[in-house]
């Protein structure tokens, strides 16, 4: 699955954990589920159509975000920033103090440029070319913190470093929303994971009295996120381990693959509330248009109709039948996409949690239908086999998995908009 093949060590860890405490069928599920949410993830346009549409759905929500953000960090002071002066002026008596070498000069560049970006460093993006020049920054910044001999001197090229990916992550961001290019629903997850560290390394620039309070950790945020957005990802397993401890510390105990695939499974929620907005418009239309037909079918009985009321009233009967059928096919499609996004957030689950929780909630009989479920849906996703293909035993099977996680969709993506807004 591309990229997030990297995350498969980090899951198979999760699995060899449960297996001392769990049944066999329950690393079997951990299994089906793990394997359902890559394949949804990677053949998402078979299921909900193309990412571009999903994303025109989204995309207000994510944008709308962006100014709110933004005014409320206008209107925080940073006391940190006003301790960055005297840890770069240490960082750069570091480097004169180091032997005479390739990075000195490089090192000392990249962090007179942070300086002077942090002034603005929240409203700075990068030309193409600049963004290479802070692609070439963040090498040159790693080769320096790795020459240097205590953590307050790395601390002032962490600084450097910080500001740098900071930039750099928001103007990649910013690219993406003016360009509506997304290509794929990775591309879209990729964007979205990113967002989110973003978010939470400001969490420590918001909170920050002094340079020191700004870590490795959030300095490791910036860049990965820095990465996920490059052009050519790459994760390394020992970055993904990594990451995935510090999601959990920071995201309530939420591991990796979650924290990532519950994107989509929110995007495909909106998605689906939307087609039931249609679907509840629609419904409204016929109705009015059955109460017309109506009133002309109880005057017809009282008197004749004028030749404008019977032809009115013959194209209102024709109105009828089409939007009848289109109202049939809508909730069709609506039932599917239930199916779809609700199953996934039941996969999603199993990959959160453990047997004794689920056995806690009441929902250990759920643990059978894990494997057959994901195997009908990667097979769908596989052959592009649409839902009205499905036996309805199958469907059956799916939508009574698909009902037991509704609630929790629903909530998931709630909580996802206000930890936004927040």
């Amino acid at each position: 699955m591309g990229l997030w093949s990297s995350f498969k060590s980090a899951v198979s860890s999760a699995v060899s954990t449960v297996k001392s405490v769990a049944s066999k069928a329950w690393d079997t599920a951990k299994s089906a589920a793990s394997k359902a949410i890559d394949w949804m993830a990677d053949e998402a346009e078979n299921f909900v159509g193309k990412v571009k549409e999903v994303w025109a759905t989204v995309k207000p929500h994510v944008v709308r975000i962006a100014p709110i953000v933004s005014n409320a960090l206008k209107a925080i002071p940073y006391p940190w920033a006003q301790t960055a002066a005297v840890a770069i002026e240490k960082g750069l008596q570091a480097l004169l103090a180091l032997e005479n070498s390739p990075i000195l000069k490089k090192a000392e560049q990249a962090i007179l440029w942070a300086a002077k970006a942090a002034r603005h460093f929240r409203e700075k993006f990068l030309t193409p070319d600049e963004a290479k020049e802070a692609e070439q920054r963040q090498e040159d910044l790693q080769e320096a913190m790795d020459a240097m001999q205590t953590e307050e001197q790395r601390q002032s090229i962490r600084f450097a470093a910080v500001i740098n990916d900071y930039v750099l992550v928001q103007t990649r961001i910013q690219a993406i929303l003016e360009q509506d290019n997304l290509t794929d629903f990775n591309h879209y997850l990729r964007l979205r994971a990113t967002q989110k560290l973003l978010k939470a390394a400001e969490k420590t620039l918001n909170t920050a009295q002094n340079i020191n309070e700004i870590s490795a950790d959030d300095s490791f945020l910036l860049r990965i996120g820095a990465d996920l957005l490059a052009e050519n990802p790459q994760l390394s397993d020992a970055d993904a381990g990594r990451l995935d401890q510090l999601i959990k510390r920071r995201f309530n105990g939420k591991s990796l693959i979650p924290f990532v695939f519950e994107e989509m499974i929110c995007a495909w929620e909106t998605k689906y509330q939307n087609m039931e907005a249609k679907w509840d418009q629609a419904n409204k239309n016929l109705a009015v248009l059955k109460r017309q037909a109506k009133q002309l079918d109880v005057k017809m009985k009282i008197e004749p109709l004028t030749q404008v009321e019977v032809e009115q009233l013959t194209e209102l009967k024709n109105e009828i039948a089409t939007a009848t059928h289109q109202l049939k096919q809508q909730a069709e499609e609506n039932r599917a996409m239930q199916s779809y996004v609700h199953a996934a957030e039941g996969f999603l689950q199993v990959l959160e949690k453990s047997a004794e929780q689920f056995e806690e909630e009441g929902r250990d009989y759920i643990v059978d239908d894990v494997a057959i479920v994901g195997r009908l849906l990667i097979d769908c996703a596989q052959n592009g086999k649409q839902w009205n293909e499905l036996s309805e035993d199958e469907k059956s099977l799916i939508t009574d998995y698909a009902n037991i996680f509704a609630e929790d969709s629903k909530k998931r993506n709630q909580d996802l908009i206000e930890a936004e807004v927040a």
